[in-house]
């Protein structure tokens, strides 16, 4: 007798290759056998009848790290069929300790709030490199399975001692170096870097090669969150030049399908040879973001705010030499401020406004009113972008994008406060895949191939051995879906003030062969696992 048995699902192996309907068994973590019909009963039956059988989609680009350290439950992730996750991206990581350092780091980084810094100082367990890290989300448990990054701006910061604008020394990039070597040995997956952040933003492509040949070695992934500010294309070029040097396997992250050119550089990369994919986000409204969270953002990203703390911009918004410098840095000024919005507001006369409606009431320039609520002494949030952002519009892929077969979904789902959803969050982003799925189907791309692309293809390209396709001995890592019913709500259909919206369709998911979904319940099964690079 077998542990489980999905039934009469449309299997779709995740190779690219006609679906085709039968059983599959599970015994323990692995998928034990696949076939017509399986006579054998199991523990557990489940009709998948009208409906696929997947493997779990891989997610190439999360910042989701240190969730499980509050919640483990991973529940988005599995409402759209998502059972690994790839974590570290955008130059964030989980190395090296001790945690207060990193802690520090992400809130530097407004990616932690003044109250997350405090209460994760005193609640997280301690460790100090990957091996520590692994041994304390198993400590806390997760539903689904990472693949980890380094983030080279956690580890240039903490060496260099700061966010400094120039090369590290001979020394400092021989600690940078020992740091990457240290836990690339104990099974992390690559690096990542944040090009538009500080403190990567200050590494020239020399440098960016020196660290991708140190992961070259171990045949890992280096991933980037490209510098736009160069335009789209030319920093597609510049991290594809990078990979080129160094002979390293590239992610092009979150590549805005605004610019198809882009998408074409990496498809002749990959054409010439070079191991590269491209994630990119299938549809994305603004961020919303209180106030307290969007000063930290100003300061993140701002090489003069930078040192000055939180308490330096509000300084800063008190003089017209310190507004000049946040309107210079901070991407929230660009544009006339009808796409940014007050939401829930404490003033009821600006809910729902743009800032430009509340300009012109106010008889002044839009730069100088969002200045002034962000000085004033009320809580706001804000939705910068508003329903639908400029760069991951609703209308979906031109053709060349939705043909290019090294494309995939890539969510960037942020981390926000899990404690408190309203701190910050997205209202599009936690549906990726089905956005995607019925995206593609819309443009007559098979099936199969949609599944292939976000499954088998992400696993060989991060070589994560024995997932990413259903084939007898792998891991059971597997999703039934409803096709018909597998959703989300559209921009115009979601509610601004509900930021846990989960996607639909998905009432099956095993995770290493633990049902994690059964009947559209959650279960804490905690059956994920760091999982480790295999040198």
């Amino acid at each position: 007798m077998y542990d489980v048995i999905i039934r009469n699902g449309l299997i779709i192996d995740g190779t690219g290759s006609s679906s085709f309907k039968g059983d599959i068994a599970v015994e323990g973590e692995r998928i034990k056998k696949i076939a017509p019909y399986i006579e054998e009963k199991g523990l557990k039956e489940i009709d998948a009848e009208g409906k696929i059988v997947i493997p779990g989609f891989i997610d190439p680009h999360v910042h989701e790290e240190w969730v499980c350290m509050v919640d483990g439950s991973y529940e988005l992730f599995l409402r759209q069929g998502v059972t690994t996750v790839v974590n570290g991206n955008c130059g964030h990581s989980i190395v090296p300790g001790p945690v207060e350092n990193i802690i520090e780091y992400y809130w530097g980084n407004g990616l932690m709030s003044d109250k997350q810094r405090e209460k994760y100082k005193k609640n997280f367990p301690n460790w100090n490199d990957f091996n520590g890290y692994a041994e304390a989300v198993k400590e806390r448990g997760t539903n689904i399975n990472f693949v980890t990054l380094l983030g080279h701006g956690t580890i240039r910061w903490t060496v260099m001692r700061g966010a400094q604008k120039r090369a590290p020394s001979i020394e400092e990039a021989k600690q940078i170096e020992n740091i990457i070597r240290h836990n690339m040995e104990q099974g992390a997956w690559g690096i990542s870097f944040g090009l538009d952040y500080v403190p990567s933003r200050y590494a020239d492509l020399d440098e960016l090669v020196t660290v991708a040949r140190i992961i070259a070695d171990y045949d890992g992934v280096a991933a980037a969150h490209l510098r736009h500010s160069i335009g789209i294309k030319e920093a597609t070029e510049e991290f594809v030049e990078v990979g080129r040097r160094s002979g390293v396997r590239i992610q092009v992250s979150h590549l805005k399908p605004t610019c198809p050119e882009a998408f074409d550089v990496v498809k002749q990369a990959a054409e010439e040879g070079m191991k590269i994919l491209v994630d990119t986000i299938p549809r994305s409204t603004g961020h919303c973001t209180s106030k307290s969270r969007l000063l930290q953002f100003i300061m993140a990203i701002s090489d003069e705010l930078f040192h000055s703390g939180i308490e330096g911009v509000k300084e800063a918004l008190k003089t017209k030499e310190g507004r000049e410098i946040i309107k210079k840095d901070a991407y929230i000024f660009a544009g006339d401020k009808s796409d940014k919005f007050v939401i829930l507001s404490e003033d009821p006369l600006l809910e729902g406004k743009s800032i430009k409606e509340i300009a012109e009431i106010r008889n002044q320039d839009p730069d100088e009113t969002i200045l002034d609520l962000l000085a004033d002494e009320k809580n706001y949030v804000f939705w910068l972008g508003g329903p639908s952002r400029a760069d991951f519009p609703a209308e979906g892929h031109c053709e060349s994008i939705v043909k290019n077969p090294y494309v995939c979904v890539g969510t960037d789902e942020i981390m926000g406060d899990i404690e408190d959803p309203y701190d910050w969050y997205e209202l599009q982003r936690r549906g990726g895949f089905p956005i995607f799925m019925k995206m593609y189907l819309s443009k007559n791309v098979p099936i199969e191939e949609i599944v292939r692309r976000n499954t088998s293809m992400v696993a060989k390209h991060f070589n994560i051995k024995e997932r990413g396709e259903l084939k007898e001995g792998n891991y059971a890592d597997i999703a039934v879906i409803d096709l018909e019913a597998y959703n989300f709500p559209s921009p115009e259909e979601i509610d601004y003030r509900k930021p846990l919206t989960m996607a639909s369709g998905v009432d099956t998911v095993l995770v290493n062969g633990k049902l994690t979904l059964d009947k559209g319940q959650l279960k804490r099964t905690m059956a994920g696992k760091v999982l480790k690079r295999q040198n």
